[in-house]
C-alpha cells in the first residue's frame, strides 16, 4: 500500500545546526565549512541513490557545486538565529523504479520550488539495510535556500511568501497529485491522499514519526518512548478496527433488511395498483353498460313521443308553407291561425320533452360521477391503510433492531428438522382436527369487492325524495299542459298518447272532408288542398 509523507522543517543557527553538515550527510559527501573550519565527511554513508542540485536559469554555474552553494549561504546568513535552509522529506512509492522515482521528485521540485526562485539540493536515500527495517522506505531529502538570488548576489530581504502556511498546504496537495498521476501511468491501483485521517473520514488514530534516535533505539531491541506510544496507538487502532468492522457488518445487515422491507413494500404497492386497475376497468365497464341501458330505456320512454311530435310538427309546418289562393282560403277559414297555435304548442312540447330528457341524462351522469367519487375515496382509503401498515411494520422492525428473519428456505429446513426430530423422538400427542383454511385468493376478492358489486346484499338506503324522483321519471310525459292552477295532470302511457294523436288527426281529416264536400256542392274547385 502506497504511503504519503511530506514533512517540512527548518535548519537554523538557533538550534545549533549547520547547512553544510546537513548537505554533506544527505549527499554522502565531504564538505568543509569555511566559517568554522570543520570538515563534514560522510563519504562512507551507504544508501545514497541519487544527488542533484536544481537552480533557476538566472543563477551562476558555481551554485551547482554543493560546497560552494552552502558555504555561500553561511556567508550571507550571519545572524545568530538565521534560518539557513528549509528541508522537505518525501516518501516515494516503492512501486516505481529508481529512475521513475528520480523523475517524480525532479518534476515536483521544479514545479513547486525552483519555479518560485528557490535552489534545491536533492538526495534520494534507499531503505536501511538493518534487520527489521522497512524495505519500502525509499525517501528523498530536499534542501531549499531561504533567500532568492537576484542578479549576481543574494537578495537583501527574504521572500515572506515562502514562509506562509498556505504554501505548505499547496505543496502537500501537489505532491499527492504527482504521485497519483505517476501510479496511474504505470497501471497501479494504489493511491495516496494528502488529507488527514479525520478529514478523510477514517476512524483511525495516526501514529507518530519515530525519527532517527527512536529508530536506532528500536533497532537495538530496546523500547523507546515514541515506539511505546506507537504500539499503544496500534493496539487502540486494532480494537477500533474490530469495532468498526462489527459496526459495518451490523450496518450491512440493517441495510439488507431495509432493502428487503422496501422490496416487499414495492411488491405490495404494485399488487394494490394492479388490483385497483382491474377493479377500475370492471367498474367502468359496468358504468358503460348502465349508461347504455339508461339510453335504451330513455329512448323507449321518450323516443316515440319525440317522433310523434316531430311528425306533427312537420305536417303543420308544411301546411303553413302553402302560397297563393290556397293560403287565402286558409286565412279566411282561420286554419292558418289554428295551425300556428298548434305549431307553437308542438314546439313548446318538443322543448319540454328535450329539457326533461337532458335533465334525466344529467342526473344519470351525476349519479355515475358520484359513484366514481365514492370508489376513488374507497381506493384512497385502501392505499392509506396499506401505507399505515407499512409504517407499523417499519416501526416494529426498528424496535426489533432490524434482526434478520429466516427466509422461506430456512423455515422449510427448520420444519423438516422438526419433523425428523418428531419421528426419532416419542410420538407426539394427536392434534385437534383443524378446519380447512379458505382460499386466500377468494378471500381477497371478497374483501376487495366494491359496494356496487355487493349492492344486492344491502337494503335500499336512498332518501324518500330520491325514490319519488325515480318514480316520476318512470312515468310518461303527457303532451297536454296542466289545468292552469299550478297542478299538472298525471300522464298516460305512451301508447295512449299516440292513440289521442291518431284520434285527433282522424277527426280533423273527417271534418276537412265534410267541408270539401260542402264546397264541391257550392261549385268550388275540386283541387282544394286539405
Amino acid at each position: 500500500m502506497a504511503q504519503y509523507r511530506l514533512s517540512v522543517q527548518m535548519i537554523g543557527r538557533s538550534g545549533g545546526r549547520s547547512a553544510t553538515a546537513a548537505a554533506a550527510y544527505r549527499a554522502g559527501q565531504r564538505i568543509e565549512d569555511r566559517e568554522t573550519g570543520l570538515v563534514h565527511d560522510y563519504t562512507a554513508k551507504r544508501g545514497v541513490l541519487h544527488t542533484e542540485i536544481i537552480a533557476p536559469d538566472n543563477t551562476p554555474d558555481w551554485m551547482k557545486d554543493r560546497t560552494e552553494l552552502w558555504n555561500a549561504v553561511h556567508k550571507v546568513e550571519t545572524r545568530s538565529n538565521s534560518q539557513l535552509a528549509r528541508e522537505i522529506q518525501l516518501s516515494l512509492p516503492y512501486e516505481l523504479s529508481q529512475e521513475q522515482q528520480v523523475n517524480l521528485v525532479r518534476q515536483f521540485v521544479e514545479e513547486q520550488c525552483v519555479a518560485r526562485g528557490m535552489i534545491a539540493d536533492i538526495a534520494l536515500h534507499a531503505p536501511s539495510s538493518d534487520p527489521g527495517a522497512d524495505e519500502r522506505n525509499v525517501h528523498a531529502h530536499v534542501l531549499l535556500t531561504t533567500r532568492e538570488f537576484v542578479g549576481d548576489s543574494w537578495a537583501k530581504r527574504k521572500n515572506r511568501d515562502w514562509h506562509q502556511t498556505e504554501m505548505i498546504e499547496e505543496w502537500r496537495e501537489a505532491w499527492a497529485l504527482h504521485q497519483n498521476r505517476e501510479l496511474e501511468r504505470i497501471g497501479s491501483s494504489e493511491r495516496v491522499d494528502h488529507r488527514s485521517l479525520a478529514d478523510q473520514g477514517i476512524m483511525r488514530e495516526p501514529q507518530k514519526h519515530l525519527g532517527p534516535i527512536a529508530t536506532e533505539i528500536e533497532r537495538d531491541g530496546r523500547s523507546s518512548h515514541r515506539g511505546n506510544e506507537n504500539r499503544a496507538i496500534k493496539a487502540r487502532n486494532g480494537l477500533l478496527n474490530d469495532i468498526t468492522q462489527a459496526g459495518n457488518v451490523l450496518d450491512a445487515k440493517i441495510a439488507f433488511e431495509k432493502r428487503k422491507l422496501a422490496a416487499w413494500q414495492d411488491a405490495k404497492r404494485n399488487q394494490l395498483r394492479l388490483d385497483q386497475e382491474e377493479r377500475q376497468q370492471r367498474f367502468e365497464a359496468q358504468l358503460e353498460k348502465d349508461m347504455a341501458a339508461f339510453e335504451a330505456s330513455l329512448d323507449a320512454e321518450i323516443g316515440q313521443t319525440k317522433q310523434g311530435i316531430s311528425r306533427a310538427h312537420e305536417q303543420v309546418a308544411s301546411r303553413l308553407q302553402v302560397r297563393g289562393w290556397r293560403k287565402f282560403i286558409r286565412d279566411i277559414t282561420l286554419t292558418t291561425r289554428k295551425d300556428k297555435k298548434e305549431l307553437e304548442r308542438l314546439e313548446y312540447d318538443k322543448a319540454r320533452v328535450q329539457a326533461d330528457e337532458d335533465r334525466k341524462r344529467a342526473d344519470q351522469e351525476g349519479q355515475q360521477q358520484s359513484q366514481r367519487d365514492i370508489r376513488a375515496t374507497e381506493e384512497m382509503k385502501k392505499a392509506r391503510l396499506l401505507e399505515k401498515s407499512f409504517q407499523k411494520a417499519e416501526e416494529r422492525r426498528e424496535a426489533e433492531g432490524w434482526a434478520m428473519k429466516a427466509g422461506k428456505g430456512v423455515k422449510a429446513a427448520q420444519e423438516a428438522q422438526k419433523r425428523q426430530d418428531a419421528q426419532n423422538g416419542p410420538p407426539a400427542p394427536p392434534k385437534k382436527e383443524q378446519k380447512p383454511k379458505p382460499d386466500r385468493q377468494d378471500a381477497r376478492k371478497d374483501r376487495f369487492q366494491t359496494r356496487r358489486e355487493r349492492q344486492g346484499e344491502f337494503r335500499d338506503r336512498r332518501s324518500h325524495a330520491e325514490i319519488r324522483r325515480e318514480e316520476r321519471e318512470r312515468r310518461t310525459v303527457d303532451l297536454r299542459k296542466g289545468d292552469g292552477k299550478g297542478r299538472s295532470e298525471e300522464t298516460e302511457p305512451p301508447t295512449q298518447d299516440m292513440d289521442v294523436l291518431r284520434r285527433r288527426a282522424d277527426e280533423r281529416r273527417e271534418r276537412l272532408l265534410r267541408d270539401r264536400e260542402q264546397r264541391r256542392d257550392r261549385g268550388l274547385d275540386d283541387d282544394f288542398d286539405i
